[in-house]
């Protein structure tokens, strides 16, 4: 069958526009949500209260041994881009750890909502 090049040129966009809408349904294929997270662990956590007592102050972090957090780690406490201070984790559990404040800035209090992250050392 023999089809005028302007019959060629439709079908042949046809084809191409058919092509693109399967390519494009592959691509929005629902994904895992796994495949987003990193594989890295973060590392941090947020501060979900502080218990004050008469001899030491505990922080409850809502994060732990799945966040890489172990009993002797320590952590810096931040809000926002400033450092408040420093704790060590006495207590990790999978989901929640706990800490004592080890060093904390001036007129500074840790406070739920910070984020305490694993304290590394940089080598190189």
């Amino acid at each position: 069958m023999h089809l005028p090049p302007v019959l060629r040129i439709s079908y042949s966009v046809a084809w191409l526009i058919l092509g693109a809408m399967t390519c494009s349904s592959v691509v929005r294929a629902e994904v895992p949500d796994f495949v987003r997270e990193s594989v890295y662990s973060p590392n941090a956590a947020l501060v979900t209260h502080v218990i004050a007592s008469h001899s030491a102050d505990i922080v409850i972090i809502d994060g732990g041994l799945k966040q890489g957090l172990r009993r002797g780690m320590v952590c810096s406490v931040s809000r926002g881009l400033q450092a408040i201070g420093e704790i060590i984790i006495i207590e990790s559990r999978s989901d929640r750890s706990a800490g004592l404040i080890l060093e904390l800035a001036e007129d500074a209090t840790i406070t739920a909502g910070d984020i305490a992250r694993l304290k590394t050392i940089q080598t190189s």
